[in-house]
C-alpha cells in the first residue's frame, strides 16, 4: 500500500484540479476515471521483477494448442508465434515448450482409421490408439506447423526432443546447454517437447516418476538447467483460482504464498486432452520458483498475454521465491482504492476541528517517522518509472525531494 499511496499523492497533489478533488470523487464515474488513471499510473509492485527478463521458457498446454474437438487452434497458435517473434525482436531469449503432439496424432490416426474402413468395419467395436504411435505420428504434424508459422514471421526455429533420462546424464546436461545457447545467439528459438514415442513409461499419461512426467514438469526442468529468468506457463483460465475456476466464488489468485495457499486451494478437474492441469502447474511452478526461477500462470487464450505479463501488467498467477514477503501487500484493485478514498472523505467531513487537527498531526508522525522506508519506496517507484518511459513531467511530479516536502 506504501507504493501506491506514494505514487498516488505525487501525481495528484500538484494538479490545479486537487482541490475539487473531493466533490469531482463523488460521482460513480469519476471512481471509475481516478481508478484507472492509477492503472496506468502504478506499477504492481509484485511484478517488479519484470524488468530485469532477458531469457524466457514459455510452456503452452495441449488444452491451448488444440480445440475442444482435438483439432489445432491455428488462430491461438498464430498468436503464440507472433508474440514470441515481438519477443525475439525486441533482444528477449525465447525458449517454447509445447504439448499438443499425442493430441493431434490420435486426430490424425483416427481421420485415417475412418477413411480406410469400410461401413461392416465401422459397425466393429473400435479400440483405443497407442499413445506413442499417436505421439511419433503427431510431432512431425506439430512442428511443421510451428516451422509454417515462424517461417512467415521470418523467425527460425529448431525442435528439441528429450527424454527423462537424459538428464541423469551431466554430459547430456552440458551438450544441451550449449546449445540451446548457441540457437539462441543466432536468435533461433528452440521448441522443446518429450520424446513420448520412446519414452520407457508403460503408461505414460499415468507414471509420475523420474525427473519430468509431464511438459509442465519438463518446462520447469528447463528452466532451471538452462538459467532462465522467467517461466510463464499458459492455461485455459486465466490462472490459479482458490477453486474450481466454474465456481462463481472462486477467486484468481495473484500471488500464490505456499505456507498460505496450500492448504487452501480446491483443484478442478485435470486438463480435458493432455496429462496434467492445474495441478500439474502448479506443482511444477512451485518447485521452480523455490528454486530461484518466477513463474506465471496466465491464459494462453489472450492475444497478447505473453506481451503483457514482461510489461510487469497484473495478470495471472505469479510464483516467486521472496513472495511471503509480499504478503503484507493487499489485493486490492484501484477502483478498490478511489472507492475506499470516496467513503473516507465522507467520513471526515462530519469530524469536528479538533479531531481532524488530531488526524493530520498523527499522520505528520507517521510520515516523520517512517521518512526513510518511504524515500527507499519512492526511489524504487521513480526507478521502475524510468524503465517504463513515463515522461520527464510525471517523473519529476512522483519524485519526493526535501525542498517539495517542506512546501506541502
Amino acid at each position: 500500500m506504501l507504493n501506491l499511496s506514494l505514487h498516488f499523492h505525487s501525481y495528484i497533489r500538484p494538479h490545479p484540479l486537487t482541490d475539487s478533488l473531493n466533490s469531482f470523487t463523488e460521482s460513480r464515474d469519476s471512481v471509475f476515471f481516478v481508478s484507472k488513471i492509477m492503472d496506468s499510473i502504478t506499477p504492481d509492485p509484485t511484478r517488479a521483477f519484470v524488468k530485469n527478463i532477458k531469457r524466457v521458457v514459455v510452456k503452452v498446454g495441449t488444452a491451448v494448442v488444440t480445440r475442444s474437438d482435438g483439432r489445432l487452434a491455428l488462430g491461438r497458435l498464430g498468436s503464440l508465434c507472433e508474440q514470441l517473434k515481438e519477443l525475439n525482436t525486441q533482444g528477449y531469449e525465447v525458449i517454447l515448450v509445447t504439448s499438443g503432439a499425442v493430441g493431434l496424432g490420435r486426430q490424425r490416426l483416427r481421420y485415417r482409421r475412418l477413411a480406410n474402413s469400410s461401413f461392416a468395419d465401422l459397425q466393429k467395436p473400435q479400440g483405443e490408439f497407442d499413445g506413442k504411435a499417436c505421439a511419433a505420428v503427431g510431432q512431425s504434424s506439430l512442428m511443421a506447423l510451428y516451422d509454417t508459422m515462424f517461417s512467415q514471421l521470418d523467425v527460425t526455429s529448431s525442435q528439441l526432443l528429450v527424454n527423462d533420462g537424459f538428464f541423469r546424464d551431466s554430459g547430456f546436461r552440458k551438450q544441451l546447454s550449449d546449445t540451446v545457447n548457441s540457437l539462441l545467439d543466432l536468435r533461433v528459438i528452440p521448441i522443446f517437447n518429450e520424446n513420448d514415442a520412446v519414452s520407457t513409461r508403460k503408461a505414460p499419461y499415468e507414471d509420475s516418476s523420474g525427473i519430468f512426467w509431464d511438459n509442465d514438469s519438463l518446462a520447469g526442468l528447463l528452466a532451471l538447467e538452462l538459467k532462465a529468468d522467467l517461466l510463464v506457463l499458459l492455461s485455459d483460465v486465466e490462472g490459479l483460482y482458490s477453486g474450481p475456476p466454474s465456481d462463481p466464488k472462486s477467486k484468481l489468485i495473484h500471488t500464490y504464498v505456499k505456507e498460505k495457499h496450500q492448504g487452501e486451494i480446491t483443484f478442478g478437474d485435470k486438463s480435458r486432452l493432455g496429462r496434467g492441469g492445474m495441478t500439474a502447474k502448479v506443482n511444477a511452478a512451485v518447485c521452480a520458483a523455490y528454486a530461484g526461477t518466477p513463474v506465471i500462470i496466465t491464459s494462453g487464450y489472450a492475444t497478447n498475454n505473453i506481451i503483457r505479463v514482461l510489461q510487469g501488467e497484473r495478470i495471472g498467477t505469479v510464483f516467486h521465491k521472496d513472495a511471503h514477503l509480499w504478503s503484507s501487500i493487499k489485493e486490492v484493485s484501484a477502483r478498490d482504492m478511489a472507492v475506499a478514498a470516496r467513503e473516507s472523505s465522507r467520513r471526515l467531513q462530519v469530524l469536528n476541528s479538533e479531531e481532524r487537527r488530531k488526524i493530520l498531526l498523527a499522520v505528520a508522525d507517521a510520515l516523520e517517522k517512517n521518512e526513510g522506508m518511504i524515500r527507499v519506496e519512492n526511489e524504487a517507484d521513480v526507478a521502475a518509472a524510468e524503465a517504463a518511459g513515463y515522461e520527464r513531467s510525471l517523473i519529476s511530479r512522483l519524485t519526493l525531494k526535501p525542498e517539495k516536502a517542506r512546501n506541502n
